[in-house]
């Protein structure tokens, strides 16, 4: 039985699913957008998603709205992509932004209001844009500061851009809640702090855990039973595991999202019990407890 690994972060609203506000879709070809010489408090983010752009991939760059932690777009999630673009075009590395304005005041009507869509949907309005690169991203409160999650993309011409070929960068940090900010932020700061202290991993600067030691179960046991589950099972399947990471990197609170059954579940439960990581750290490096999906996807290998 050959087992492949794959891990996601749990939201509100899905799992492994960035969703944005679509305002917007129609053709505009890529151009500068220029800055003003003032100092931005997205500056530095910006700095650092550029350096991660390859010259090709900065020709043509559109920021999707950010969003919240629980996945929802609201106005300082367009505020901040605009910020973040002319960010982006007045750095010292030359990047081609989408001009947001033009964009949203030529084509934001043709979409019911508030209408969300996830990152193939992002890729189609990038794709529709000319742009080579969509940037999608979140925000949320970290001490006294907003964490920012910034996710590049390669714009692909059909599907979703999924990596490891079209994922380009995933940059977390923080912003100051300026005066100005706190102008534009609509939503009291404490709402954007999960209320139980637990944070989801690529949102709002807060980094993805890795794992360590992920040893899968044994199905030779006598609790499983093997000969139904290679019977039913021929093509594989998948088991997902919902639990939290604590600070330490430590499994805690497992529970069977999608069952495959045949008494394996139970098996990976156990297994779970034992798993390290390492931790999810907000932009402060802090390390912080988050809620994690774990994927596990088996196939059975053809008899020799």
């Amino acid at each position: 039985m050959v087992i492949s690994l794959r891990i996601s972060r749990i939201t509100n609203t899905s799992i492994s699913t960035v969703l944005v506000t679509l305002l917007s879709i129609g053709f505009l070809g890529a151009r500068p957008v220029r800055g003003q010489d003032k100092p931005y408090e997205t500056d530095e983010l910006a700095r650092r998603l550029a350096s991660r752009l390859s010259a090709s991939d900065k020709k043509g760059v559109l920021v999707i709205d950010l969003a919240n932690p629980a996945g929802q777009q609201q106005v300082f999630g367009e505020w901040l992509a605009n910020r973040i673009s002319l960010s982006l075009s007045k750095g010292v590395q030359t990047v081609e932004v989408i001009d947001r304005n033009d964009l949203y005041a030529t084509l934001k009507g043709q979409l019911p209001p508030e209408e969300r869509v996830d990152v193939k949907t992002a890729n189609t309005l990038g794709y529709s844009t000319g742009a080579n690169t969509i940037v999608l991203g979140s925000y949320g409160l970290i001490d006294a500061d907003l964490g920012v999650t910034l996710v590049a993309y390669r714009v692909s011409e059909g599907g979703p851009p999924m990596p490891p070929n079209y994922m380009i960068a995933m940059i977390n940090g923080k912003i100051p809640i300026t005066s100005e900010v706190r102008n534009h932020l609509i939503d009291p700061p404490d709402s954007l702090r999960p209320k139980d202290g637990i944070y989801s991993p690529g949102v709002g600067g807060i980094s993805m855990p890795t794992c360590i030691r992920c040893t899968p179960p044994s199905a030779h046991v006598p609790e499983v039973d093997v000969p139904g589950l290679v019977r039913d099972k021929r093509g594989g399947g998948d088991v997902v595991l919902h639990f939290v990471l604590t600070a330490e990197g430590r499994v805690t609170d497992a529970t069977i999202a999608k069952p495959v059954g045949y008494g394996l579940d139970e098996q990976y439960l156990k297994a779970a019990a034992d798993w390290e990581f390492t931790p999810a750290v907000d932009p402060n490096n802090k390390p912080v407890p988050v809620h994690m999906s774990f994927d596990v996807r088996f196939n059975f290998a053809p008899p020799k």
